[in-house]
């Protein structure tokens, strides 16, 4: 990895405020558009939307200097509005580095031959979760309610409607899906008394407003799935992918900045990923085809 030499605060402090406005505004700017990846000269780090724009460049930002490094191209932040058209530009070679949902990542690696790098140590944990000062709800209330999911696509939303149907509510028949498009939109929705319910994940409540998470309680543990994020990359980088895998699970266990972005995503720590892990989610793969 290259070294730099130390900057004063001042200037680093403004180093990381361009860093993070051009991120910013290039993910806006790939809302209305993006430039395969073959045609450009900086490299596109997509993230799945499961959170606002600048909250997930404020997450994931730290990991820019380890890839370009890495990589020795400039990398951008970039993201989709919505979980589906994130698919269509993965498909399409805009992304060269996800950070992605478990189920995404392994859609990309069996249809589009993308290589898993790294997940997180924290499980995937879907959460249905109703407001704190609701008492007599229950799954059983449900029925004839509306339930926010933050896409359609999403593994977590994948796992709760499956747990929900196998528990006798079936979607849009006994309750009806509103599709919010992040988890803090869900869980606005919730607390506005537009929804009854909502499914989110655990690590969600360490990544919104301590105030808006503290306003809501878990009403069912939903079934847990491998990984919160799976890093994988395009295929056209697969040279780099053990070097890059080896990089960025150092950054999170020995750099000085590894612990204030694991502890900011309550992620605990990046892993390898194992081919066994991946072929164990095609029961989810079929799952999601079969909701879709």
């Amino acid at each position: 990895m290259d070294h730099h030499p130390a900057l004063p605060a001042t200037a680093t402090r403004r180093r990381h405020f361009l860093r993070a406005g051009l991120a910013t505004a290039l993910l806006f700017a790939t809302q209305r558009g993006v430039i395969a990846s073959s045609t450009r000269n900086r490299l596109a780090f997509a993230v799945i939307p499961y959170l606002p724009a600048r909250r997930l460049v404020a997450l994931y930002a730290p990991l820019i200097p380890v890839i370009e490094a890495t990589l020795g191209k400039p990398v951008d932040i970039v993201s989709a509005p919505d979980y589906a058209q994130h698919l269509e530009r993965m498909r399409s070679g805009a992304y060269d580095i996800v950070a992605d949902s478990m189920l995404l990542a392994r859609i990309a690696q069996r249809e589009h031959g993308f290589l898993p790098i790294a997940r997180t140590k924290t499980p995937l944990e879907p959460i249905l979760v109703v407001p704190s000062d609701s008492h007599r709800i229950s799954l059983a209330t449900l029925k004839g309610k509306t339930i926010a999911v933050t896409d359609r696509h999403a593994a977590l939303a994948v796992i709760g409607l499956r747990y929900l149907r196998d528990h006798g509510l079936v979607p849009e028949r006994d309750f009806r899906i509103v599709v919010t498009h992040s988890h803090a939109n869900s869980l606005h929705r919730l607390l506005l008394g537009e929804t009854a319910a909502a499914i989110v994940s655990r690590t969600t409540l360490k990544q919104v407003d301590a105030g808006l998470a503290g306003q809501v309680r878990v009403l069912e543990t939903l079934p847990v799935g491998l990984a919160a994020v799976i890093y994988h990359v395009a295929p056209h980088l697969a040279p780099f992918a053990a070097t890059l895998a080896a990089q960025l699970i150092g950054f999170a266990a020995s750099s000085p900045a590894g612990p204030a972005f694991i502890a900011a995503l309550g992620d605990e720590g990046l892993l390898p990923v194992k081919e066994a892990e991946m072929k164990a989610l095609d029961p989810l793969v079929v799952e999601y085809y079969r909701q879709i």
